[in-house]
């Protein structure tokens, strides 16, 4: 997995990209066919002004999306919502699990 940078290709994503909505986050797919997934992380103004508040999401997105195995070849925004601060980290979890499933973005080997 790599992070995702360009402003172009966060466009792209969000031009073109599938939509899947879960309670703490919602996901813009976009698949590429080959190489790593690339995964970009959009936190905005709207969960919170303050920069240290989204920032944490942001952190804990990252975490969670790192303990759940994902396939190559898209590109994803990952988008915050409310409930990525609020709810257990547990729960964040299986909320990835189950909005990555949904993608269809899921690899093999489970959360570990």
């Amino acid at each position: 997995m790599e992070p995702l940078r360009r402003r172009a290709d966060f466009e792209q994503v969000f031009a073109s990209g599938k939509f899947v909505r879960g309670r703490a986050l919602a996901v813009r797919v976009l698949a590429r066919g080959e190489g790593p997934s690339r995964v970009g992380y959009a936190v905005g103004k709207r969960l919170d002004k303050r920069a240290v508040i989204r920032n944490r999401a942001r952190r804990r997105l990252r975490e969670a999306i790192r303990r759940t195995p994902l396939q190559d070849g898209y590109d994803v925004v990952v988008l915050a919502r409310r409930a990525v601060l609020e709810d257990e980290f547990e729960a964040l979890v299986g909320d990835v699990e189950s909005v990555f499933r949904r993608a269809g973005l899921l690899g093999e080997g489970g959360a570990g």
